[in-house]
């Protein structure tokens, strides 16, 4: 009952500090508008500063995923809170073009201290048979995160500058710095992790990474977050401008947020059908993109409801794909306590991916218009299938488990 409640107490804390996370993230896509206007620069110009944060991220993810399971968790994200906090609130008074790329940058590199050290802190508490409900928990923050910055704030101040979309968000940051402190004081960290064994040294992990043929995983990961996270940030464009939905649009503030949370429980129950066999999940969704990409390719002409929600559809397909990797499997590599470090690694590749699609996406819209996207989903999907029945499949269906060279 003791470590019921403090997973508990734990994962309400690892929640709501990642929602907020998101908040000081997705921030940007909601106000694209209203932030170019104000700092006297293009769309175009805050596109590339998404894909320096995608870089930022990015590479921040690959180290601090490493170092999250080194360090004290609690403490890294009070620091981790303290400047994210810090940067958004020095986003919602600065005015400078410039600045707000560079910071922008940093506060990639900031956000990517999050998932990982929270996932292995959740880790620790958690028992194999609460992973999944832990990891689709998680997996909900973001969708929280989208629909508060794109729906609530959106609502609340859409007579306003972009200001208070980086304000409020900062100050409610710093604000968690002190919530995580008394968790600190409340439950240390070392009680918990006293019984591990320690985390492997970093040749060690890298020599089992490419012993198990992980790199396969990093490889899907890509894929999907070039898919995902580069479809995302522009669909708020594409939708009002692209699409030319008029009025119609709002339902894009809704409707992409709900597709994000409906993939997380369609993942869970594909793996439940699949009795927990993650490579044959994994195909099903990616065979599902497939032909969502081919349906909104040969449908490209019409700009109808049935393409918002085939959209919807394939974002919500491509989630549950990201699901497995991002929020799942890593608990499984808990034995090994090495679990920030793979999260850092696979949310790397993701970001990758996202880092060159946001760009590309952005050039393809403005020459081809929107008949180049679903051509270049389809493309995407059909790698990322091709290897999740190859490479990753393997990976996949072991969770965890050392790879027998013998065979």
């Amino acid at each position: 009952m003791k470590q019921k409640k403090a997973l508990g107490a734990v994962l309400l804390l690892s929640w709501t500090t990642y929602m907020v996370a998101y908040l000081c993230r997705v921030n940007l896509s909601t106000v694209l508008d209203k932030l170019a206007a104000g700092l006297n620069v293009s769309v175009e110009y805050l596109g590339m500063a998404s894909s320096v944060y995608f870089v930022t991220y990015a590479v921040g993810q690959l180290l601090n995923g490493a170092l999250g399971d080194r360090v004290n968790p609690h403490r890294f994200l009070m620091l981790a809170l303290t400047m994210t906090g810090a940067i958004n609130v020095i986003l919602g008074i600065q005015t400078s073009g410039l600045l707000f790329l560079l910071l922008w940058g940093l506060n990639g590199f900031c956000q990517s201290m999050f998932w990982s050290t929270l996932l292995r802190l959740l880790s620790f508490y958690s028992t194999e048979s609460q992973r999944k409900n832990v990891s689709t928990i998680m997996s909900t923050c973001s969708v929280t995160g989208y629909l508060l910055s794109w729906v609530v704030l959106s609502y609340f101040f859409r007579s306003m500058s972009h200001r208070p979309y980086f304000l409020v968000p900062g100050i409610a940051a710093l604000a968690l710095v002190l919530a995580w402190y008394v968790m600190s004081r409340k439950m240390p960290f070392t009680e918990v992790a006293s019984d591990r064994r320690p985390t492997p040294p970093l040749g060690q992990i890298a020599r089992e990474f490419l012993e198990d043929r992980l790199f396969f995983i990093c490889m899907l990961c890509v894929l999907v977050g070039a898919i995902q996270e580069g479809a995302v940030f522009w669909l708020p464009m594409i939708f009002t401008n692209v699409l030319d939905l008029g009025s119609g649009s709002l339902l894009l503030l809704v409707l992409i947020p709900l597709a994000k949370l409906a993939g997380v429980f369609l993942a869970r129950w594909n793996l439940t059908w699949f009795r927990e066999n993650v490579r044959s999940a994994m195909i099903a969704m990616l065979s599902l993109a497939c032909l969502l990409s081919v349906t909104l390719a040969l449908t490209s002409g019409h700009t109808s409801l049935i393409t918002v929600l085939m959209i919807a559809a394939l974002i919500a397909v491509i989630n549950a794909s990201n699901w497995y990797m991002i929020s799942y499997l890593p608990f499984y590599f808990s034995g090994r306590n090495i679990v920030s470090t793979l999260v850092g690694t696979f949310d790397f590749s993701t970001y990758i991916g996202a880092s060159i699609m946001s760009g590309l996406l952005g050039v393809l819209l403005m020459r081809f218009g929107w008949v180049a996207l679903p051509l270049l989903w389809l493309l995407l999907s059909l790698a990322s299938l091709l290897l999740a029945v190859t490479g990753a499949g393997s990976c996949l269906r072991r969770k965890g488990a050392r790879r027998e060279t013998g065979k």
